[in-house]
């Protein structure tokens, strides 16, 4: 039997009465710096085993260099954090590289992740080709975390990205009913990769979070844990406990009056043109594709289809690598 790299905590154990639960992801800004070798690039293409069981060796060689709640910055999680103290809730993380974790638990530092598009997509080391929750099901024992999640008896509260939601679906997806009734997931107004179950536990954000008129501001980047955020402060502030359809109304009701953000028309560019641009922002954004399309976007005002941009970027990063 293989060991898990994954920590699996019964510190769930010990939730009270109406004891909230979130549950967030992992980011890739880091306190931290990675050794060489725990980085997803670093590993050699193989079979879903032969590549989990790489990964988890090496994992486990590596030195802990801090609690995960200390190792994973940036806005997406401290908002995050935020809400969980503010509503007293226990807070984990999904964390695609190391599992099922606490924000107390010592932890390495790595560069790993199930999102497309980046040098570090464990899902791009793996032939033949493997899901994201076939990924993550090498790292997590699937029935501890469900047993976790029962365990809350007030809401559970789902913050992550669509690539992380993806990861969760099979275990959420198996939940009771009386545990699903309690699920609130933020995820935007994009629920095609949610069976009928889940899609009914969904909150009604949408991009006038991101408008004039919003009360938290931001990027696509920090959307989920922003809506998060402002349910926590808002509608549980008056409805608590109140079942989903009842919150979902509050949430419409509060943003009916938002206008939508105004967003520019980017000029077009040649192939040619955008990886030029892509080279000269390649070393401050540590040719990371998130920042990368940001700045395309939002500084330059660059139109650019996501398919595309990802093939650029990824014909740029082949350019990086071979120099």
């Amino acid at each position: 039997m293989t060991q898990n790299c994954s920590l699996q905590f019964g510190a769930a154990t010990h939730i009270g009465t109406m004891m909230h639960l979130i549950l967030t992801t992992c980011t890739n800004r880091k306190r931290y710096d990675h050794s060489p070798a725990l980085s997803a690039r670093a590993l050699p293409c193989g079979s879903l085993q032969d590549v989990s069981e790489e990964w988890k060796a090496r994992v486990l060689a590596a030195p802990q260099v801090a609690s995960a709640g200390d190792l994973y910055c940036g806005r997406s999680f401290s908002e995050t954090t935020a809400a969980a103290g503010e509503i007293g809730a226990q807070l984990f993380i999904a964390s695609a590289g190391l599992g099922f974790l606490t924000p107390q638990q010592p932890v390495p530092s790595y560069n790993l992740t199930v999102s497309r598009g980046t040098q570090d997509c464990i899902l791009d080391r793996i032939t033949p080709s493997a899901s994201e929750a076939e990924w993550w099901g090498t790292l997590v024992d699937q029935n501890v975390i469900r047993r976790t999640l029962r365990s809350a008896d007030g809401l559970i509260l789902i913050a992550v990205g669509k690539a992380y939601l993806k990861m969760l679906v099979p275990i959420l997806s198996d939940l009771p009913q009386e545990t699903i009734d309690r699920l609130r997931i933020f995820v935007g107004p994009d629920v095609s990769m949610l069976p009928a179950r889940l899609m009914a536990q969904t909150l009604p954000y949408d991009d006038r979070l991101d408008g004039p008129d919003s009360p938290i501001r931001g990027t696509r980047i920090d959307f989920v844990s922003r809506a998060l955020h402002h349910f926590t402060k808002t509608v549980m502030d008056q409805h608590p406990t109140a079942p989903v359809a009842k919150q979902a109304k509050h949430v419409e009701e509060l943003s009916r009056h938002w206008g939508r953000p105004n967003v520019r028309p980017g000029a077009r560019r040649s192939d040619a043109e955008i990886k030029a641009l892509l080279r000269q922002h390649w070393e401050h954004t540590g040719g990371l594709s998130t920042k990368l399309l940001r700045v395309l976007r939002d500084e330059l005002a660059v139109a650019c289809e996501q398919k595309r941009f990802s093939r650029l970027a990824s014909e740029v990063r082949n350019e990086e690598m071979s120099t």
